[in-house]
């Protein structure tokens, strides 16, 4: 068979795959919009079990038996969300009893909006006639954010009555919780039975790969959401803004959208400062937000997991989009997360693996990654394995990744003038398959860490060339 015939094959199969991913995904929104009752709290539990699980598995490496491990950390985790649903849920109860508070607020943001309209930057946009004698609940009555003869304030009772309507949600989720956990530990048994041999075992290692990606991003972004919140709850606390812990809180929930989910969670506590706050203030307490969200987001939770999260901006965008339409906030929050997992899911499995690729922010370049690792010199063995991981998610052979490995300490010994000893062992791995037998002694005798000579030169020039071609291909 021919090598056009053979690409041609390969193309025939991923555009099936691709068609059949198409159509599964078409089917899975359908039912998502027809029978959300029962698929909500579902996908709720199972995102909750996701982030159970890491936790859960730790104690059982300990000795706990595996349903008491799940017990122990959903009572825990139980624990937590009541106490933080009753905490946020006093906040709104004492401020809302609050009637001086409330008379202020309202007071203010009269005034505020007074200002703006008076001013020259947004006075245009308030229209004039009748519509410069309108109040802020006139325009909200209009823009239909409230009903006739509601005030502002009343939004926190909407607010108040949306967290006690998630009790029913919450107790329908608890069971769906339970019988997930109880079926996890009874799965890998099943798949024992019914694809035995090497197929199970084929089947085990890509599933142990799945749980491990899912478990790495559970738990970076459940740390991040964690310090994310703690800082910007302090910051807005010592501002005096109110209830500053369900902001706090509505910070972590959201810090599970990437790129814009703590940006959205910043918009209400940024407005009641608006309300209460110098102009001045509530710029300094902005920019300490997003400095934090930035700090968290950009640089901890990268040195943490190591890279970036590798999905199209664009596609995140779509997809929680989707899911606020879908589900609402509950739809915005569930949908990223679980593409994120999607995706990881697709990268581990060969034939999908096309499709992980397409959702990715760019295409993967191994000697990008060689060389963002040997910036030093060094390997360092949290280095190591996110290489290891690259080429377990492309499919890179060992020949590949010593080429790559090779070419990127050699590109950067030629820049330092020096080589380190880590680069030199990654240079002769690669001379082995690049170099004859004279270039090769020549180069084992004479390549040293430190500066590079000349007879080591001639040899590393020759083997720039004779690699150059594979990453070009």
């Amino acid at each position: 068979m021919s090598e056009v015939q053979i690409d041609s094959v390969q193309f025939a199969r991923r555009l099936g795959i691709i068609t059949n991913f198409c159509v599964l995904l078409a089917l899975l929104i359908f039912a998502a919009i027809t029978l959300e009752d029962v698929l909500k709290p579902f996908i709720i539990a199972l995102g909750v079990y996701f982030i159970l699980k890491p936790v859960a598995d730790a104690l059982n490496k300990t000795g706990f038996n595996l349903y008491l491990s799940y017990f122990t950390v959903l009572m825990m985790f139980l624990l937590l969300l009541v106490s933080s649903a009753y905490y946020s849920y006093s906040q709104i109860g004492d401020l809302m009893d609050d009637e001086d508070k409330m008379a202020e607020y309202n007071s203010n943001l009269e005034q505020r909006y007074i200002d703006l309209k008076d001013s020259a930057i947004f006075g245009s946009a308030f229209g004039d006639g009748d519509e410069e004698n309108m109040t802020v609940n006139d325009h909200l009555v209009s823009f239909g954010l409230i009903q006739e003869g509601e005030e502002v304030s009343d939004l926190f009772g909407q607010v108040l009555a949306f967290i006690g309507g998630l009790g029913t949600t919450a107790v329908t989720v608890l069971f769906f919780l339970m019988f997930i956990i109880f079926e996890a530990g009874l799965l890998p048994g099943r798949i024992s039975a019914a694809y035995p041999g090497e197929a199970n075992e084929k089947i085990n290692e890509v599933r142990a790969d799945i749980e491990d990606s899912i478990n790495v991003y559970i738990i970076v972004k459940t740390g991040v959401g964690v310090g994310t919140a703690g800082i910007a709850g302090i910051i807005l606390a010592s501002f005096g803004i109110d209830l500053w812990f369900l902001w706090a809180l509505l910070t972590f929930i959201l810090n599970y959208v990437p790129y814009i989910g703590s940006l959205v969670a910043s918009i209400p506590p940024l407005l009641l400062g608006f309300i209460m706050l110098e102009p001045s203030m509530v710029i300094f307490m902005g920019v300490l937000l997003i400095v934090n969200q930035q700090i968290w987001g950009n640089v901890i939770e990268t040195k943490w997991c190591g890279s970036k999260l590798d999905i199209s901006p664009v596609l995140l965008l779509i997809v929680a989009a989707f899911g606020y339409w879908l589900w609402g906030i509950i739809g915005m929050v569930l949908s990223v997360p679980f593409v994120v997992i999607f995706k990881i899911i697709l990268e581990n499995i060969e034939p999908t693996r096309p499709i992980a690729i397409l959702m990715s922010e760019r295409a993967p370049d191994l000697l990008e990654a060689y060389q963002d690792a040997l910036a030093d010199g060094v390997l360092t063995s949290e280095e190591i394995s996110n290489l290891s991981r690259i080429q377990h998610k492309m499919g890179f052979t060992d020949e590949t990744m010593d080429k790559m490995a090779g070419l990127a300490a050699i590109n950067h010994a030629l820049e330092t003038g020096t080589v380190s000893e880590d680069e030199t062992k990654l240079v002769l791995r690669a001379a082995d398959m690049v170099l004859g037998s004279r270039h090769l002694k020549m180069l084992k005798t004479s390549l040293k860490a430190g500066i590079i000579d000349e007879h080591a030169m001639e040899a590393v020039q020759l083997m720039l060339a004779r690699l150059s071609p594979d990453e070009e291909e």
